[in-house]
């Protein structure tokens, strides 16, 4: 079943880039990301007083020597990031362009992005969690390391398809509720909800703690409405039909869009969020390809995201 969504063409552009925390986040065993926790590990954080019954061989004994006090060596612990990943997957994420060669349907694309994140991350010895949502989570794969899950999530993946109206903002509520432990969230989806809640979400996941990745897949006729003669156009959200010239609302439809994009890069900004845009014409492993190196790239020049 895995192999349904698991493209080697995109594993292989993929693969070598590590997903990793830009803040610090809360793990559940031993592995490469950093916890505000202080444990017994590595890397030497600082001292405290010994207490009785604290393990004798994580004495200092050379503050000993010097001044004949006890004091523990405490170590920053290395734990495991822990991504969840939300799809979208309402009705408006089954539009495909009619004339657009080798484009797939949103939601086809976002599985694809799904299962190659999910396996980049269990590549990294990470845990990863799936969520499929419209209105609300309608399933969710609980989070997991081992590289067997990458299986139980693509036989999810495959059995989902498009329907009701998108609720981004109210899942993003629910996921912050019930993901305690901080970590990335990764939303898949085509936004199509009102602005105040997609924005209301992202602060509610940014003031919990976690890192955001906002992966906003459009296709390229939504980008730039290219229909010409009379048409008719039929809501996949809403059970309306309306026959139009295109020509006489292209403009005003192309402006409103460029308010709401504009609107949504600028709260991702101020509130540190990665807002990736991503039309369905461009292969998945340049985009996630693109994506990954420039966000490493912001890492190690001590950046907080791409912010694109």
């Amino acid at each position: 079943m895995a192999k349904t969504y698991l493209d080697p063409k995109i594993l292989a552009k993929i693969s070598r880039l590590d997903l990793k925390a830009k803040y610090v986040v809360e793990g559940f065993i031993s592995g490469m990301h950093k916890s505000p926790y202080k444990g017994f590990s590595v890397e030497f954080a600082q001292h405290r007083g010994y207490v009785a019954g604290d393990d004798l061989k994580h004495l200092d004994w050379r503050v000993y020597a010097k001044n004949e006090r006890l004091y523990i060596k405490q170590y920053e612990a290395e734990t495991n990031l822990v991504t969840t990943i939300l799809m979208d997957a309402s009705s408006s994420m089954a539009y495909t362009s009619p004339n657009a060669k080798g484009a797939s349907a949103k939601l086809e694309y976002a599985k694809l992005v799904v299962a190659s994140l999910s396996y980049l991350v269990l590549g990294q010895s990470d845990a990863v969690a799936v969520g499929v949502f419209d209105q609300e989570i309608k399933d969710f794969v609980p989070r997991s390391t081992r590289k067997v899950h990458i299986n139980r999530i693509c036989a999810t993946l495959a059995k989902i398809e498009p329907q009701n109206k998108t609720g981004v903002g109210a899942v993003m509520h629910a996921i912050a509720e019930r993901v305690k432990r901080r970590g990335i969230i990764v939303v898949v989806s085509d936004l199509f909800d009102t602005l105040e809640d997609v924005l209301s979400g992202i602060q509610h996941l940014r003031h919990d703690g976690h890192e955001v990745v906002l992966l906003h897949l459009l296709d390229r006729d939504e980008l730039t409405f290219p229909f010409e003669g009379l048409v008719q156009f039929k809501g996949l959200e809403i059970a309306n039909q309306v026959l139009c010239h295109p020509r006489m609302v292209k403009k005003t439809y192309l402006e409103e869009l460029h308010k709401f994009l504009t609107a949504v890069k600028g709260a991702c900004t101020r509130n540190g969020v990665d807002y990736v845009q991503i039309s369905t014409d461009t292969p998945v492993d340049i985009a996630l390809s693109a994506y990954l190196t420039s966000r490493e790239r912001m890492m190690l020049s001590g950046g907080r995201g791409a912010g694109r």
